[in-house]
């Protein structure tokens, strides 16, 4: 007689559950009838873009709406506690309930490290506090724990950052702090909102084995939510894919990724790009989206010839950072962010610059747009030595080389129309001088980036993230620039967006020869869009060749290392990268302990290899 099988509960239930902000006719609703199920030691993945209703739903599971005007207006959250030893409806649940269940059974890792820590407090205090609120550790043993979770995730000099504020962190390291706050109480279930938007491929392969230890060793359920569908394809036991705030389709990892059902789903994993996809092609490649049709009779530039005077060369640039302390407050310590770098960028061309966070990408680019000064080395723009000049005469090779950040929204000032903030830098270099010129102008650059002109009279409150960001490169376009410094630019946006403004910029350098120093960590991006590639590591070059060498014929360990931990969209496929292991490796040295310099040698034509 066959043994009946006993049923299995899941360990949260949701059904139909719909969110709304306002009230009445003003209502807005975020979500709309949502219903899945999560088993212990299961990753559900939500995926969809920016405005799906994706961290609407985690947030009402963790009972955090009503603190942003949220109402759950229908339906039910029931989570199996073994804190309470009971079924609770977190939909219905008294605060002191949920304030027992969160952190301790059910934490989150938010998206935005900066606004999800206290700025006035050390991160040892902050990790210290969650650690005695839910399980009653005096400071000593909170510290020791804290100590031991930051090092889980990686970070270089861990007793140190114990007594660092958030401010003194790189957005990489930040987004680690939040992860090791999340985990540190060991969840039952860990709800991950885009956690690995911020961290490079290696770092990024390196929290998701730590997720998926943690899933292992104590049962964890895992709910992610991202648009990385590298990272879903090889985390996600089961997807479940939203679009304005209603349910696409569902199922195991295999089915919605590997055969899709819905248009919507199948235009998602279109915009992904996928390692390995240029293979044999020289030139950069736009991006096929279903639905969208790119600038019709524009391709990207092909290979740039290098027998053309560059627009920019650098030589030796070299920036540190001191660190003062001691009773005296001298300086003790040196953060070498940037040691010899060498590199030319050429008309027309996107040099992209790749490494991990601490790499020193962003300090070469600021130290080129003259933000940060350097220690030593030249910057001949057009031949002309920048450096060399007086401040005041600087000042027209900043009207040529304009930055886009990797936050638009914090780029961009709130209290002015995006009207007057795109033209502010023609003013600021008395390129418009009168209102009907500036009108004029930002009509100009919402149409070259693809924005009706009427949108100059709003806010950038009223734009979605994609939006903003082309807001940000229609700025800097505003006073003609040859180079634009693209830092971070397509990170934080969703795969189909991201596809979009990627498309844009190859169009816009079609069109007006623009050249582009790229900084990021994605290197699926960097594939599609780059001529050539310089890899970064501690602070310097350790290859840098074209696209084609770089992807199919990498010399450099490091280089190989980070190629090898790129999520691949293979649906189901667990990866089998080792952990990394052995000293954290940091460019923070005492003074007089200068790092050796890596030397170049050529390996093929345009193609060098540090020794």
């Amino acid at each position: 007689m066959p043994t009946p099988k006993t049923e299995v509960h899941p360990l949260l239930s949701v059904k139909d559950l719909s969110v709304e902000f306002g009230f009445g006719d003003f209502a807005v609703r975020a979500v709309d009838g949502l219903s899945f199920d999560l088993h212990e030691k299961k990753t559900l993945a939500i995926v969809g873009e920016s405005g799906s209703g994706k961290s609407i739903s985690s947030l009402a599971v963790l009972g955090l709406l009503k603190h942003i005007g949220g109402n759950i207006t229908s339906g039910a959250l029931n989570f199996q506690s073994a804190l309470l030893g009971q079924t609770v409806d977190l939909a219905t649940a008294a605060e002191g309930t949920l304030r027992k269940i969160r952190g301790n059974e059910i934490a989150m890792i938010f998206q935005e490290p900066m606004t999800s820590l206290n700025p006035v407090f050390t991160i040892g205090s902050q990790m210290a506090e969650t650690l005695a609120l839910h399980q009653g550790l005096n400071t000593k043993d909170a510290r020791k724990k804290a100590l031991e979770f930051l090092d889980l995730v990686r970070l270089p000099n861990a007793k140190r950052l114990l007594d660092s504020y958030p401010h003194q962190l790189s957005g990489g390291m930040r987004q680690r702090v939040m992860i090791a706050m999340a985990i540190c109480c060991q969840p039952k279930i860990l709800i991950a909102d885009e956690p690995t938007t911020a961290l490079d491929v290696t770092i990024q392969a390196q929290i998701l084995h730590i997720i998926r230890e943690l899933q292992e060793e104590l049962g964890t359920s895992v709910i992610f939510i991202s648009h990385d569908m590298g990272v879903v394809s090889e985390m996600a036991d089961d997807v479940l894919v939203m679009k304005a705030s209603k349910f696409v389709e569902s199922g195991s990892v295999r089915d919605v990724l590997g055969h899709p059902q819905k248009d919507y789903t199948r235009a998602l994993l279109a915009a992904v790009p996928k390692i390995g996809s240029m293979t044999g092609t020289s030139a950069p490649k736009l991006f096929d989206i279903p639905g969208i049709t790119a600038a019709t009779g524009v391709t990207p530039n092909a290979t740039v010839q290098s027998d053309e005077q560059p627009v920019l060369e650098i030589e030796d640039l070299t920036t540190r950072y001191d660190i003062r302390g001691g009773l005296l407050n001298r300086v003790t310590h040196r953060v070498h962010a940037a040691e010899n770098v060498s590199f030319n960028i050429y008309p027309g061309e996107t040099l992209a610059l790749v490494g991990e966070s601490g790499s020193g990408k962003s300090t070469v680019g600021k130290t080129i747009q003259q933000l940060v000064e350097p220690v030593s080395g030249a910057m001949r723009y057009h031949g002309q030595d920048i450096f060399a000049l007086p401040k005041e005469e600087r000042k027209a090779f900043q009207k040529q080389t304009q930055y886009v950040f990797q936050d638009p929204y914090g780029s961009l000032n709130p209290r002015k129309t995006v009207g007057e903030s795109l033209v502010e830098p023609a003013r600021v270099h008395g390129i418009v001088t009168t209102k009907a010129q500036a009108q004029d102008l930002a009509a100009d650059l919402l149409k070259k980036v693809d924005l009706p002109t009427d949108y100059a009279k709003r806010y950038p409150h009223q734009f979605s993230g994609g939006q903003r960001q082309r807001l940000c490169i229609a700025r800097a376009l505003a006073c003609n620039p040859s180079l634009i410094i693209a830092d971070e630019a397509v990170s934080a946006l969703d795969v189909s967006v991201q596809a979009q403004v990627v498309n844009l910029m190859m169009e816009l350098q079609a069109k007006h020869k623009l050249s582009y120093l790229f900084i990021t960590h994605d290197m699926a991006v960097v594939e599609r869009i780059s001529h050539r590639v310089a890899v970064m590591y501690l602070g310097q070059i350790v290859e840098i060749g074209t696209r084609q060498q770089i992807f199919e014929n990498p010399q450099h360990s490091y280089t190989k290392r980070l190629l090898s931990a790129v999520p691949v969209l293979n649906p189901g496929h667990r990866p089998t990268r080792p952990p990394l292991e052995g000293e954290i490796p940091s460019a923070t040295r005492a003074v007089g302990d200068e790092p050796a310099l890596v030397n170049l040698r050529q390996v093929s034509e345009g193609h060098y290899v540090g020794a």
